[in-house]
């Protein structure tokens, strides 16, 4: 757990700059969304936008926004094409059927105190609570992969699921609970370490827990 004074709440629009230096921490080199990608996102739908802070000090970001079902239909379907670009400028559907998931970062000096997992969590409960969402989903990075180039995605998603290897970010989303709904060469080809691959999650409906013990939450 983080610290006692953990906050999660939605980012602020004069926060964009502090948010690309946190996501310029935490990405692979040409992932990391930038200040104007960021201040695009909080425009396009600032709820989806959340922060976990603690002592005024941002520890992590995670982005989602709504879309329509029909976003998954196109062709390529690219990570460009389900966030225009990391800006959901576009993409962003106010009534949108589905919760996307799009990106958390936690600070490096913070990892193992489940930030990441905190704000995700939130999310996933947020997204579920909305009126008219059905889903929530998101593509996820398949990060060890460069290390097993030879094996098909197919393969290398089916290790995952069946417990016979551990790739980090994929076990971060199933042990969580969540479902491997489909897999995509060529979905972000920037991501090296991903050989470009994107796989679809999704997260159930999460069961109600009496007395949270978590973070403080605020708007």
């Amino acid at each position: 757990m983080a610290g006692d004074g953990l906050v999660l709440r939605t980012a602020r629009a004069e926060e964009a700059g502090e948010l690309a230096r946190l996501e310029s921490a935490c990405w692979p080199s040409g992932l990391a969304a930038s200040e104007e990608q960021i201040a695009a996102r909080l425009a396009a739908y600032g709820d989806g936008q959340w922060v976990a802070e603690t002592a005024g000090r941002l520890l992590g970001y995670s982005s989602a926004q709504r879309i329509d079902a029909e976003l998954l239909d196109s062709h390529p379907l690219t990570y460009r094409t389900v966030t225009d670009c990391d800006r959901f400028t576009s993409t962003h559907a106010s009534d949108g059927e589905l919760y996307q998931l799009v990106g958390v970062s936690s600070h490096p000096s913070h990892r193992g105190q489940r930030v990441g997992r905190q704000l995700v969590d939130l999310q996933v409960a947020r997204g579920w609570s909305l009126s008219g969402v059905h889903k929530v989903l998101g593509f996820t990075r398949p990060a060890g992969r460069h290390l097993l180039p030879a094996v098909p995605l197919s393969e290398y998603v089916a290790a995952q699921n069946g417990g016979s290897s551990t790739d980090p970010i994929l076990a971060f989303h199933l042990a969580a609970g969540a479902v491997v709904v489909s897999h995509h060469d060529q979905f972000r080809p920037d991501d090296h370490e991903s050989l470009g691959a994107g796989v679809l999650i999704s997260y159930p409906k999460p069961n109600p827990v009496s007395g949270s013990g978590g973070p403080a939450v605020s708007r």
